[in-house]
């Protein structure tokens, strides 16, 4: 792949058109001064590429086709898109959490996601992926990573991990996989503290590193490390500062040859604003080639651009890297037509629907019912899916009742309750208050028939072993709550099986 890269000298273009190579700043569509400060960027200083957050998909992509018609370069254009593109991008698909294709572990299925997100970005004209995540999810309190990993199991992440990328990269995208040497057994969130992993070398070979060591094999072209501190690798900082981590074990040990494209800069593990400057030099000098989402792109440019740290052989090995990626990715000249997103948004719906497990029970013993939920940001979509299958099923809700309200449910022979919870940067949203555990656990006492729904993280219900029926998806979509409801009528028999352990 990479193997004998033509390295670029100090004569190839100026240092600072040299230094700009390294910085891929974000465009915000939801700022509205981002696409003139991203011309800028690219006309007066030419850097790398960027970052996409929101925006619609025909802004995004005369967008990417603005600034590539201004750009001296060839521009990467990269987006989160661990479950396609409809994650960053408005009207683009927007597909189940990975621990779905966890829990429905077909080939096919998976394939066919990455074929539709490769697809849904060419047309955006992004073509580098910040996807899949080949963290193994060992740490069930993980705020962060969680349902965003296939498993708790590295041969499942490692196979399905390989097969996505693989993919992405066979339809003419970039794949990039997170977070290296792995972020699944933290339990802090890396968007606001400096996680630890307190693990023996030979244990993150055998587990976290695993899943990477087996894309490098299959030519994987780049990876992310995490924003998280080894100390049996370096006790010194995190993965994205550390030489150790990335020139000793990702290139040396583990043989790999392609990009090292760090994790956004505006995380707080790193330090914070004051610190910016100092650490994206100390993670050129670590072994990253490209430094992703600075807060301050061109005020380092215009007092770092020319320094003689951008003239050294390892800065000229990865200008090397980065022009390759980008003759293999960001080369165009190719015509791209517009995606059937409707269809590709019926498909996401089956991805949702095959992937709901049951850990016990499964019909409804009755045919009234109260539902319990709690009235969470999100909800109402999903909710509204479990009302509409409950009644297609011949089930009657009798009571739909939030936190707010005293649950009177005497007279009930059947409870739902819903719990939706998922992983989003600074917001521990993957942990149960207290108040609602307390609420939950209330429910042991209700002598009827119990039932516990969860949506997204599928953990909390180790934490309730008195329901009758468990039932987990992986997201918080209208088709979920359908999926589930079929399954209380007995109208769908689940396939699926729970990707990571859970408790009694």
């Amino acid at each position: 792949m990479y193997e004998n890269p033509a390295v670029f000298s100090s004569k190839d273009f100026s240092v600072s058109r040299r230094a700009a190579q390294f910085l891929m700043p974000r465009i915000d569509f939801s700022d509205p001064s981002a696409i003139g400060r991203a011309e800028r960027l690219v006309r007066d200083f030419c850097v790398c590429g960027f970052i996409i957050f929101n925006g619609e998909v025909e802004q995004v992509r005369e967008t990417t086709q603005r600034l590539a018609s201004i750009s001296e370069f060839s521009l990467l254009f990269g987006c989160d898109v661990e479950r396609g593109l409809g994650q960053r991008v408005s009207g683009g698909t927007l597909f189940p959490f990975a621990m779905a294709q966890g829990a429905i572990d077909d080939e096919e299925f998976l394939k066919r996601q990455a074929v539709i997100t490769a697809q849904e970005m060419k047309y955006c004209g992004l073509n580098l992926a910040f996807a899949p995540v080949l963290d193994v999810n060992t740490e069930p309190r993980n705020p962060i990573i969680n349902v965003r990993a296939f498993s708790d199991d590295p041969a499942v992440v490692s196979k399905l991990g390989g097969i996505f990328a693989e993919t992405l990269q066979k339809e003419g995208v970039l794949a990039c996989a997170k977070h290296f040497p792995g972020h699944g057994a933290t339990l802090e969130d890396s968007h606001a503290h400096l996680p630890r992993v307190e693990k023996s070398l030979k244990q993150l070979m055998k587990s976290d590193i695993a899943p990477f060591r087996e894309a490098i094999a299959k030519r994987l072209h780049c990876v992310m490390p995490a924003h998280v501190c080894f100390p049996a690798l370096d006790p010194l900082g995190p993965a994205t500062l550390s030489g150790p981590t990335l020139r000793g074990l990702l290139r040396e040990k583990l043989g790999f040859s392609g990009l090292v494209i760090s994790d956004s800069f505006r995380m707080d593990a790193l330090g914070g604003e004051e610190r910016e400057e100092e650490n994206i030099l100390a993670a050129i000098a670590s072994g990253v080639d490209i430094v992703l989402d600075p807060r301050d792109p061109e005020g380092f440019l215009e007092r770092c651009a020319e320094e003689d740290f951008f003239q050294d052989h390892a800065c000229g090995e990865s200008l090397s890297r980065i022009f390759y990626a980008k003759k293999l990715f960001a080369s165009g000249g190719e015509e791209v037509f517009s995606s059937d997103f409707e269809r590709n948004a019926e498909e996401a719906g089956e991805i949702s629907r095959r992937s709901a497990c049951v850990l016990r029970g499964g019909a409804l013993r009755g045919r009234k019912v109260s539902v319990f939920h709690f009235g969470t940001e999100g909800t109402e979509d999903l909710l509204a899916g479990l009302r509409e299958g409950l009644s297609e099923g011949e089930v009657a809700v009798e009571k739909s009742l939030s936190l707010s309200e005293t649950p009177e449910l005497r007279d009930a022979r059947s409870l739902v309750c819903v719990l939706s919870t998922a992983p989003a940067g600074w917001t521990e949203n993957s942990v149960i208050p207290q108040a609602i555990m307390d609420c939950v656990n209330s429910f042991s006492s209700f002598s009827g028939e119990k039932i516990l729904l969860t949506f997204g993280s599928p953990y909390p219900v180790a934490g309730f072993p008195f329901f009758d029926t468990v039932i987990s998806l992986f997201d918080s979509s209208r088709t979920s709550g359908r999926a589930a409801a079929e399954i209380l009528t007995g109208e769908r028999m689940p396939t699926a099986r729970f990707p990571v352990k859970i408790g009694s």
